[in-house]
C-alpha cells in the first residue's frame, strides 16, 4: 500500500507540472526532475506514457521546435514513454520532432553517432510527417545536421541553407519574416567563413547573428540560443592571439569548474594555446601542453573532442622532435593517432584527413618511407571524397584548397626523402578534383551497374547527380569495392602515365610548384622513357612586386568585362609590354633549367614533346612563350601541351581516337544584341575555315556582309542540339569564333560563351557556360567530339580559383572531348583570325598532330617571313601584320591528344 501511495504521489507531482507548463516556461531542472520521477514508476503504470506524452507536446507545441536549452534533455523523456493513449492522436509528430531534434543536438556536438542509422531513422519520420510542413522541416534539418557532422561543412552547407530558406518561406507576411532573413543570410556568412578557415569574418557574422536574436520577439530569441557558440568563439580567439599564447593556461583550467568535461575542455584549449598554432620553440611550454592533452585523454568521454586531444599530442610531439632533432615521442604519437584512427569509421569523418596526414609525417620522420605511403594515400583519398560529394561546384572549391594545400605539403615530403615517384602522386591528387568528378559522374551508370547495382543506377539516370542522399549511398557503395575506389580515388601510377605518354607522342609530363614563404619551387617530371626526376627551381616564386605578379594583376585586369579584342596589337602596348617581361622569367624560371638541363643530353635536332601541369598561378603563364636571353622562343625548341592532372590525361588518352573529317560547326561572331563589339574578322576566319576545310560543318552566325546565315543565328540552342547530336552527319568538329565572356573567382567565378539569344527579340546575348556544357554532354555519353577550338577570349581561364583547372576549355575535356584549344587572355580579333586558318591548314593539310599544328602556326606567326599556305585568303594573310607580338599568337594552348 505504501509503494502505491508513493506512485500516486509521484503522479500528482508530475500532473502538476504538466497543468503549469507552457514551451516558455518550463526549465532544463524541470525536465530533469519530471524525468527522474516518471523513471520510479512502473513501466506497466497506466499514468507513465500519458505524463511524458503530455509534456512533450506541450514543450514542442505539439511536433514543433523546442528552445534550445531544453533539446538536451527530451531523449530521455522519450524513451520513458510506453503505451500511448488513443486519445493522443497527434503523438507520431511529437515524438519525431522530439528524436530529430535530439540527433541534431548529438551531431553538432560532435558525439559518436551512427550517422547511417540515424539518417535511416529520420527518413522514416520524413515519411511520417510529409504532410506537416513544421515537423517536416525540423526533421530535414536535422538530416542537414548529422550530414553535415559526418561530411563536414563542404558537403552540406549548402544543404543547410536550402533547409533553412524551405522554413523561412513558410513565414510568408509574418511581422518577424525580415529579421529571420537577415539572420538567415548572416548565418550564411557564418558557414560560408568557416569553410574558408576565416576566423575574423566568423566572428563578425557571430556578432551580427547575436544583434538580430536581440530583435527577435521573446517566443523566437529564446529558441535561438547562441550563448555556447559565442563562447565557442571567444575561447577559439583567445587560443589564437599571440600575446596570451599560453599566458592564462593555468587560470583556464582553474576557472574551468569541476565536472570532467568542463577540465578536459580547459585542458585541451590551454594547450592549443600554449602551442602557438604549431610554432612555438619553447621545450618547456611544448612539455607543459603535452602534459594537459594527456590529462585530457585520460577523462575519455567519446567524443570528437578526444580526438582533437589525440591529434594534438601527435602533433606537438611531432614538432617536439623538430626542435631536438631526435625520434624521442614519435612511437607515443603513432599509438595516439591510431586511437584516433580506431574511432572513425569513414574518409568523411572530419579528422580523417589530419590523422592520417600526422601518421605519415611520423612515418617519414622515422625514415619508414613504405610505411608513410598508405597513410599519404588514405590522407589524399579524403579530399577526393569530399568534391565526389559536393554537389555545387562554388562550394566544392574549399575542399580542393585543403586538397592542394595537403597535396603540396606531402610532395615536399617524398621529393625531401627522394621519393620522386611518391612526390608525383601526391601532387596529382589535389590536381582537376572538380573535372574529375564531372568526368566521373558521367561514367556513374555504367560502373554500378558492373558493380551489381542495377538499381541504383536506374535511381540516378531518373533522379541525377543533386540528390544530395543518393549521391552519398551511390560512391559508398562504389568504394566498397577496393578496385573501384583505387579507380576512383587514386592518382596514375607512373606505369600509366608513361603509357598515356606513349599514346600521345609526348616525351614528358612535367609539374611546375611555385615557392612559398622559404620554400622554393620545383619540377616533377614523369618521363615517358627512364626514372622520374625532379628539379628545384629558386626563381618559380610568384612574390609580390615580381614581373609574374604584375602580369597575373594586368591579366584579371584585362578580364573584368572584356571579350575578343577588336583594337590592334599595337594598341594594347601596355598588355603586350608586361606580358614580354613574364617570357624573360619564364625562362629563367622554369623553361631554361627543364631545357637545358633534363634535355641537355636530347639527340641534337630533336624537339622534346612536353605536357605541362602547372599549379595555382602558374597555370596562368604561356610558357611556350617564354624566352632565352638570345631572343629564342620555348616554342622554337620544344613543343606543349598544357593538361589539367595525370589523371584526366591519361583517362583522355585511353578513349579511342576520333579521326577528323570534313563536317561539323563553326559559329561565326554570333549577335549579341549590343553585349559585346562585332567581330569583323572571326566572320573571315570562320567562313574561310568552313569553305577550305570544312566544307560539309554547319555554319552559324552572321558573315563578312553582315548578313545571317540561313543556317541559324548562332544561338544557345543551336549550339547545344549539336552538342547533343549523336548522329554521324553531325560531325566531330566544333570551331568557335565568338566572344567569350570570364569573371575572375573573386567576382563570383563564371564563364561562358557570348551566343545569340534564343528569342531574336531579346536585348542581350545568349549565354553558354562550363557547368551547361558538361550537363549536356554528360546526358549523351555516345557522343564523339574530336576538337573543339576556342577562338574565343579566356576560354582557358580557372573559373573556380585554388589550382581547380575547371574552365570552358577543360569542361569540353571532362565531358569527353578529345582536343580542345583554348586562351589565356583576351585574344586579338584579326590575329587571331589568321592562326586559327593556319591551325587549320596544318592539321588537315599537312597532316600533323593537333598539338603540333598549332605550334607550326604560332612558328608562322613568329616568322619575319613566313609563306602563307595556297588557300589562305588574303585579307586572313594581311589581318597578320602585327603577327610577331606575343599578345598575338602565344594565348592559345593546346589540351588533350
Amino acid at each position: 500500500m505504501a509503494e502505491e501511495n508513493g506512485f500516486a504521489e509521484i503522479v500528482a507531482r508530475c500532473d502538476a507540472v504538466t497543468r503549469r507548463a507552457t514551451p516558455d516556461s518550463v526549465s532544463a531542472d524541470d525536465l530533469t526532475a519530471f524525468t527522474a520521477d516518471l523513471a520510479r514508476l512502473p513501466q506497466e503504470h497506466p499514468d507513465r506514457g500519458r505524463l511524458a506524452v503530455t509534456l512533450l507536446t506541450t514543450v514542442t507545441k505539439g511536433g514543433g521546435p523546442a528552445r534550445s536549452v531544453l533539446v538536451p534533455h527530451l531523449d530521455d523523456l522519450l524513451r520513458l514513454v510506453g503505451r500511448v493513449p488513443e486519445s493522443m492522436v497527434g503523438w507520431p509528430l511529437v515524438a519525431a520532432a522530439v528524436r530529430a531534434q535530439h540527433l541534431a543536438y548529438r551531431a553538432a556536438a560532435g558525439e559518436q553517432i551512427d550517422h547511417v542509422a540515424a539518417q535511416r531513422e529520420l527518413a522514416g519520420y520524413a515519411e511520417a510527417v510529409r504532410d506537416v510542413p513544421v515537423t517536416r522541416m525540423l526533421v530535414d534539418a536535422a538530416g542537414a545536421a548529422v550530414d553535415t557532422a559526418a561530411d563536414g561543412l563542404e558537403a552540406n552547407g549548402s544543404k543547410m541553407m536550402r533547409t533553412l530558406d524551405g522554413v523561412l518561406n513558410q513565414l510568408g507576411d509574418h511581422p518577424v519574416a525580415p529579421a529571420m532573413h537577415s539572420y538567415a543570410a548572416s548565418l550564411h556568412r557564418l558557414l560560408d567563413a568557416a569553410k574558408k578557415g576565416d576566423l575574423h569574418e566568423a566572428a563578425g557574422a557571430m556578432q551580427e547573428l547575436k544583434a538580430l536574436v536581440e530583435t527577435l520577439p521573446p517566443e523566437f530569441r529564446d529558441r535561438m540560443d547562441l550563448s555556447e557558440a559565442d563562447r565557442g568563439m571567444d575561447e577559439l580567439f583567445s587560443v589564437l592571439d599571440p600575446a596570451g599564447s599560453g599566458a592564462n593556461a593555468g587560470d583556464r583550467i582553474r576557472n574551468a569548474g569541476p565536472s570532467p568535461s568542463a577540465q578536459r575542455r580547459a585542458r585541451v584549449l590551454a594547450a592549443a594555446a600554449l602551442f602557438q598554432n604549431g610554432e612555438q620553440a619553447d621545450l618547456a611550454r611544448i612539455d607543459e601542453a603535452l602534459d594537459h592533452l594527456r590529462d585530457a585523454i585520460a577523462m575519455d568521454q567519446g567524443d570528437d573532442l578526444d580526438l582533437l586531444a589525440l591529434n594534438g599530442l601527435a602533433t606537438g610531439l611531432l614538432r617536439r622532435t623538430e626542435l631536438t632533432g631526435s625520434a624521442e615521442g614519435l612511437d607515443e604519437a603513432e599509438k595516439a593517432l591510431q586511437g584516433a584512427l580506431a574511432r572513425m569509421r569513414q574518409p568523411s569523418h572530419p579528422q580523417w584527413t589530419l590523422t592520417h596526414e600526422l601518421l605519415a609525417m611520423v612515418r617519414h620522420r622515422l625514415g619508414d618511407l613504405p610505411g608513410a605511403r598508405p597513410f599519404t594515400t588514405a590522407s589524399q583519398r579524403a579530399y577526393v571524397w569530399r568534391v565526389l560529394l559536393e554537389t555545387d561546384p562554388a562550394q566544392a572549391k574549399w575542399a580542393i584548397r585543403d586538397a592542394v594545400s595537403g597535396a603540396l605539403g606531402a610532395a615536399r615530403r617524398c621529393l625531401a626523402a627522394s621519393n620522386v615517384t611518391g612526390a608525383l602522386r601526391a601532387l596529382d591528387t589535389g590536381r582537376g578534383l572538380l573535372l574529375f568528378a564531372e568526368a566521373e559522374l558521367r561514367a556513374l551508370p555504367a560502373r554500378l551497374t558492373a558493380a551489381g547495382h542495377a538499381g541504383l543506377a536506374d535511381r540516378w539516370l531518373d533522379e541525377g547527380r543533386h540528390s544530395e542522399g543518393l549521391r552519398k549511398q551511390v560512391m559508398t557503395a562504389l568504394l566498397a569495392n577496393d578496385d573501384i575506389a583505387a579507380t576512383l580515388l587514386d592518382p596514375p601510377s607512373l606505369g600509366e602515365i608513361r603509357a598515356a605518354l606513349a599514346t600521345s607522342r609526348a616525351d614528358a609530363l612535367v609539374y611546375l610548384v611555385a615557392g612559398e614563404q622559404l620554400a622554393p619551387g620545383f619540377m616533377v617530371i614523369a618521363p615517358r622513357v627512364g626514372p622520374p626526376a625532379y628539379l628545384m627551381l629558386p626563381n618559380l616564386q610568384v612574390d609580390r612586386g615580381s614581373e609574374v605578379e604584375l602580369y597575373l594583376t594586368a591579366l584579371t585586369d584585362r578580364a573584368r568585362g572584356t571579350t575578343r579584342e577588336t583594337a590592334p596589337v599595337g594598341a594594347r602596348a601596355g598588355f603586350a609590354d608586361r606580358v614580354d617581361a613574364l617570357c624573360d622569367w619564364a625562362w629563367q624560371s622554369a623553361i631554361g633549367p627543364l631545357l637545358e638541363s633534363y634535355f641537355a643530353g636530347a639527340a641534337p635536332g630533336s624537339v622534346p614533346s612536353i605536357v605541362l601541369l602547372p599549379m595555382g598561378d602558374l597555370a596562368r603563364i604561356p610558357w611556350q612563350a617564354a624566352r632565352r636571353a638570345d631572343g629564342t622562343r620555348a616554342i622554337e625548341l620544344a613543343s606543349f601541351s598544357q593538361a589539367v592532372s595525370a589523371r584526366l590525361f591519361c583517362e583522355n588518352a585511353k578513349r579511342d581516337p576520333i579521326r577528323p573529317t570534313r563536317t561539323g560547326l563553326v559559329v561565326g561572331d554570333p549577335d549579341t544584341c549590343g553585349d559585346a563589339p562585332p567581330l569583323t574578322a572571326a566572320r573571315a576566319e570562320a567562313q574561310a575555315v568552313r569553305a577550305v576545310f570544312y566544307p560539309g560543318a554547319r555554319y552559324l552566325g552572321r558573315r563578312a556582309d553582315d548578313s545571317q546565315s540561313p543556317s541559324g543565328r548562332g544561338t544557345v540552342t543551336e549550339v547545344s542540339e549539336w552538342l547533343a547530336d549523336t548522329a554521324p552527319y553531325a560531325g566531330t568538329t566544333l570551331h568557335l569564333a565568338c566572344h567569350g565572356r570570364f569573371v575572375p573567382a573573386d567576382d563570383g567565378g563564371t564563364a561562358d560563351l557570348q551566343l545569340a539569344p534564343d528569342d531574336p527579340h531579346e536585348k542581350a546575348a545568349g549565354k553558354l557556360d562550363a557547368d551547361e556544357i558538361i550537363r549536356i554532354l554528360e546526358a549523351v555519353p555516345e557522343r564523339r567530339i574530336g576538337l573543339v577550338v576556342m577562338g574565343a577570349c579566356h576560354t582557358g581561364r580557372s573559373i573556380h580559383g585554388y589550382d581547380e583547372a575547371y574552365s570552358l576549355g577543360t569542361a569540353f575535356l571532362a565531358a569527353g572531348a578529345r582536343t580542345v584549344l583554348s586562351t589565356h587572355w583576351a585574344i586579338p580579333d584579326a590575329e587571331t583570325s589568321a592562326l586559327m586558318f593556319l591551325f587549320h591548314h596544318y592539321l588537315l593539310t599537312e597532316g600533323l598532330p593537333a598539338r603540333e599544328a598549332l605550334r607550326a602556326a604560332q612558328l608562322w606567326m613568329l616568322s619575319p617571313d613566313p609563306v602563307p599556305p595556297a588557300r589562305m585568303p588574303a585579307d586572313l594573310v594581311s589581318l597578320a601584320s602585327d603577327r610577331r607580338r606575343v599578345v598575338a599568337w602565344a594565348g592559345f594552348t593546346h589540351a588533350g591528344h
